[in-house]
């Protein structure tokens, strides 16, 4: 797997948004059957999991290994920022993204 080599020499420090892994698998567990054709687990579909799981985990690892130093700057102005209730920030969002 390619995330352990980074995990040796990390060149970039990023974020990787979680939904992405939670949607994959969501799709693995509508698209393929647990138990197919009588009683016999469906060894691809655990397989492809687990293969989402342990990127999940060798990414937490990873960014075990980041350093990162709170600039007071960007804390004071993040603080300072109006807070939006739930029901706002849902009108935002739905006039940035309309639902379809």
């Amino acid at each position: 797997m390619h995330l352990r080599g980074a995990l040796k020499r990390p060149q970039k420090k990023c974020v990787p948004f979680l939904g992405i892994y939670v949607s994959d698998l969501g799709m693995l567990h509508t698209a393929i059957q647990d138990y197919p054709e009588g009683h016999v687990k469906h060894l691809a579909k655990k397989r492809k999991e687990l293969k989402v799981l342990e990127e999940i985990v060798l990414l937490q690892q990873a960014a075990q290994l980041y350093s990162i130093e709170p600039e007071e700057r960007f804390g004071a102005w993040f603080w300072a920022l109006e807070r939006l209730s739930e029901k706002e920030s849902y009108t935002l969002s739905c006039q940035l993204e309309p639902r379809s």
